[in-house]
């Protein structure tokens, strides 16, 4: 992007940092850097024009939540098409995940994923591995991993295999700051279950998940954290129990923080009723009033990120019956899509922006984007009115284990910039 000049016309910024918040501009970037942001149309001559008339410039989302499966696992996903997927719906930062071959436990992983994050648009920010391996009672070199670039740690889909453990590692990387994220379920109630037990699949013969797996495991460790006087974030919760346990200890000022996928937002139990496997995920859909729950714990702010969970998974993995099948949906490409379809009558944009873009950062210790001139440019246009159709042609993905595959979706990022890179849907 070295000396292009691009500008983004009559868009309606959403940013409740930004003092244009609300106010349609047109924005100047060159070389990267926000020149000019100014309610008056610009006649200045530049490189890129990108109209966004009914279109809103938001700043780049960050994912705290993503799989991307390299190295290792390349033939379900790379570093390459995650990131396009990535782009596709605005997001500039990922939070990868450990679960890649090797784990990412040491600092030559953590190398590699900050060497490839130079080719893409995407800042790649490596989660490490909390435990050896992600199932021995041995942490890993956290502050290690801390300095050579992790900016927090998780056991990915696996629960911390014992107590001392997870009190070893909260002790241990409180010293210097270094977050632990909880996959917060009790294997020996959860066994493996394919689906949340409730009235409406206990009919079906598929193994059953109580939500006691996930709330009692979620005590057990506020607990823990409480007494180790550390942080501890719980990742993709499912139940409304989960957050009536996590606003009490907040009000009693423990340092306890949480996400969602945006998939529990708008999915309950009843989606596995047709044994469609790309709607098993773990934690499992659970009730509608669960549903309800979680949305409402999003809007009093007791969650604080809305994430994808992308856990891409080739074809052979899901194409078996639904008790074998793999756990995991495809979810960065149609992310805002959802959003825009099923979500923005309850969660207002601007609540959005915070759930997405800024409050993510805070928890991650990355710096705030300002949507300011002379700070670099790091946003997105959302087309909210964009139609296209999720296929074969239009996958950016390695897999299509995604429920809304083959389907017409509405909303799509039209632009996105960061680190003076940049994709123009625009133009394709």
């Amino acid at each position: 992007m070295s000396n292009t000049s691009i500008r983004i016309s009559r868009g309606t910024i959403v940013d409740p940092s930004s003092p244009f918040n609300g106010k349609t501009v047109d924005l100047l970037i060159e070389d990267g850097i926000i020149t000019s942001i100014s309610e008056e149309v610009s006649s200045q001559n530049v490189d890129i024009e990108v109209p966004a008339e009914n279109c809103f410039i938001l700043p780049g989302m960050l994912d705290m939540r993503c799989q991307l499966k390299d190295p290792g696992y390349e033939h379900q996903e790379d570093i390459i098409s995650g990131t396009d997927a990535a782009s596709f719906s605005g997001f500039t930062a990922l939070a990868v995940h450990p679960t890649t071959l090797p784990i990412t436990q040491n600092k030559s992983q953590i190398d590699y994923l900050l060497k490839r994050s130079e080719e893409v648009v995407q800042d790649l920010l490596p989660i490490g591995a909390t435990t050896e391996d992600l199932t021995s009672d041995d942490i890993t070199e956290m502050f290690d991993l801390r300095r050579a670039g992790a900016v927090g740690f998780s056991n990915g889909d696996k629960t911390y295999p014992s107590s001392g453990a997870l009190m070893r590692a909260l002790m241990y990387s409180k010293e210097f700051g270094g977050l632990i994220m909880s996959h917060a379920v009790d294997e020996k109630l959860a066994q493996n279950a394919s689906v949340n037990e409730s009235e409406t699949t206990i009919h079906t013969g598929l193994r059953q998940q109580p939500d006691l797996s996930e709330t009692s495991q979620i005590k057990k460790e506020i607990d823990i954290a409480a007494y180790a006087d550390a942080a501890i974030h719980f990742s993709h919760i499912s139940s409304g129990k989960s957050v009536a346990i996590i606003r009490e200890a907040r009000q009693m000022g423990l340092k306890v923080t949480c996400d969602v996928s945006i998939w529990h937002l708008i999915f309950n139990d009843s989606a596995v009723l047709e044994y469609d496997t790309n709607y098993k995920v773990t934690p499992p859909f659970r009730t509608e009033e669960d549903r309800k729950q979680l949305l409402a714990g999003l809007l009093d702010g007791t969650i604080d990120a809305i994430v994808s969970d992308h856990n891409p998974q080739n074809i052979e993995n899901k194409l078996v019956e639904f008790d074998y099948a793999a756990y995991g949906i495809n979810g960065l490409q149609s992310f805002y899509s959802i959003y825009n379809q099923h979500l923005s009558d309850d969660i207002p944009l601007e609540k959005f922006v915070e759930l997405t873009a800024i409050t993510p950062r805070k928890l991650l210790g990355q710096e705030p984007i300002n949507l300011a001139v002379g700070e670099p440019a790091n946003l997105w246009v959302a087309n909210p009115k964009r139609e296209w159709i999720f296929n074969k042609q239009t996958n950016c993905s390695r897999s299509e284990n995604n429920p809304m595959f083959g389907q017409h979706l509405v909303g799509k990022c039209d632009f996105v910039v960061n680190k003076a890179a940049y994709v123009n849907y625009q133009s394709s």
